[in-house]
């Protein structure tokens, strides 16, 4: 594996941050931002191979916007959330398009470390990250590096982004990386880059993709962890409910209590808030759940069920009294469908109407797509009558008239 720029100092992820703050503006080119974001033309080549994403267009790279640009943009201060997202770059190996084909697979090898070799049962290991005794012998062995000091530089550099995460070392040897205070932020950033190079990207897709690149040991949790909160966050992430995507501090209590091996302490203020979010997220994958079990990938609207290559199904949960300002609507299986995404896309932007007694559906617009006379609905799922008849008097009266 080829080290590239990772062997250049940057001085600690805070210049990472002021680099993005100073160089960043929408669209801007890969050139651009190395002249503009004041590392100078060695050490910016580290905040753009390892950090940031880029898509080509017009034969140039230019710089993806992102939840991690957007946080560093938005934050006055660099903080130690920061430096996880930045940390979770780097292992992420997700650069976007590249032009030089080296720098498509640039994060290749810290990727390898966090995964294969930092990474042990259920979360991250302390020692795993000593420099001499576990670093640079495993380093050494998959990396290859034109002399001994570019060696040590590149165990340097990770080590020392590493530390500056604020992780805390549990008595029994493990690192707690606090992914509920980061993590929703982090997943974020994984959906954007993968949507980046495949645009038709559904949840069932984000889904998979996040598990087969282990996204979990990037975070220092159990699979568990992940799974518990996998399809809820895809499932927010294509519907554009971007709030629950947020950072937090985790508290000096709940730090004591990671440092002693104790439970951590009840959440209050800050802290309650972000259970709150994180109980969203996994409610929503648990409704997905109860959805895919019941209708088993099958549209309620049309009948039809898309497989795909994997065995899985493409298919959509759909919110009939829209989330959010100003329909407030909840977030409850009696208030959603399992429907096919080109459905989808009709029943959200007023093409579809369903009978709030009959459960009859007629197409509008000159939509002639196959689709049931009836809305399938099989027990134990039910649909509350009030949600249809709030899309039908609200939700269509709005779009047309």
């Amino acid at each position: 594996m080829l080290p590239l720029s990772f062997t250049k100092n940057i001085g600690g992820l805070q210049n990472v941050y002021g680099a993005i703050r100073s160089g960043y503006t929408p669209g801007i080119s890969i050139g651009k931002f190395r002249k503009r974001c004041g590392l100078g033309p060695d050490r910016s080549l580290i905040a753009t191979e390892f950090f940031l994403c880029t898509q080509v267009r017009d034969g140039q790279e230019h710089v993806l916007g992102d939840t991690l640009i957007a946080e560093t943009l938005s934050q006055p201060t660099y903080s130690r959330l920061l430096a996880r997202l930045y940390f979770f770059a780097v292992n992420l190996n997700m650069p976007g398009e590249r032009l030089t084909p080296e720098h498509r697979q640039a994060g290749a090898m810290q990727n390898y470390v966090i995964r294969e070799h930092a990474f042990v049962g259920d979360g991250l290991r302390r020692e795993r990250f000593e420099k001499d005794q576990s670093l640079e012998p495993l380093i050494k062995q998959i990396g290859d590096f034109s002399s001994p000091v570019a060696r040590r530089k590149w165990v340097n550099n990770y080590y020392f982004m590493a530390e500056q995460c604020g992780f805390v070392l549990a008595p029994d040897g493990h690192l707690e990386t606090f992914a509920d205070t980061w993590g929703a932020l982090a997943l974020r950033l994984f959906f954007e880059r993968y949507v980046a190079t495949n645009p038709t990207a559904d949840v069932g897709t984000l889904v998979s993709a996040a598990l087969a690149a282990e996204i979990h040991k990037l975070l220092g949790v159990s699979h568990s962890w992940l799974d518990g909160r996998l399809e809820g966050a895809a499932e927010m992430f294509l519907s554009n409910q971007v709030s629950v995507f947020e950072g937090f501090d985790e508290t000096e209590a709940e730090r004591n209590a990671a440092r002693r091996g104790l439970p951590a302490p009840s959440p209050g203020g800050e802290a309650k808030r972000r259970e709150s979010v994180v109980k969203q997220i996994i409610r929503r994958g648990d409704n997905r759940r109860f959805l895919q079990d019941v209708y088993g990938g099958e549209c309620q609207l049309s009948g039809i069920r898309l497989i795909l290559p994997d065995g899985s199904c493409s298919v959509d949960c759909a919110h009939i009294r829209p989330l959010g300002a100003p329909h407030s609507g909840p977030d409850d299986v009696t208030n959603m469908l399992s429907i096919a995404p080109t459905m989808h896309r009709l029943f959200d932007r007023s093409c579809v109407r369903i009978d709030p007694e009959t459960h009859a559906i007629r197409l509008l617009h000159g939509n002639a797509i196959p689709h049931l006379p009836q809305l399938r609905v099989r027990s134990p799922h039910t649909i509350g009558k009030g949600y249809l008849a709030y899309h039908a008097a609200t939700i269509l009266k709005e779009r047309l008239s």
